[in-house]
């Protein structure tokens, strides 16, 4: 749990992808508590946005 703490301490603003990659990575070691599952539901809503904002529109090229 102590990585996942100094991670999360470390990050100033919003993570980035890779940050919350990091977070996520630490938090899938641990066991499967609500409170975990919680965090990780989260990480992953955070990551869905983080990844519109690099794509906002994804298919305007298709």
């Amino acid at each position: 749990m102590t990585d996942i703490v100094a991670l999360a301490s470390s990050v100033d603003d919003i993570p980035s992808m890779s940050e919350t990659d990091a977070m996520l990575k630490e938090l899938r070691r641990l066991p499967r508590t609500v409170a975990t599952a919680s965090l990780i539901d989260e990480l992953l809503d955070l990551r869905s946005l983080l990844a519109n904002l690099d794509d906002p529109c994804p298919l305007a090229g298709a």
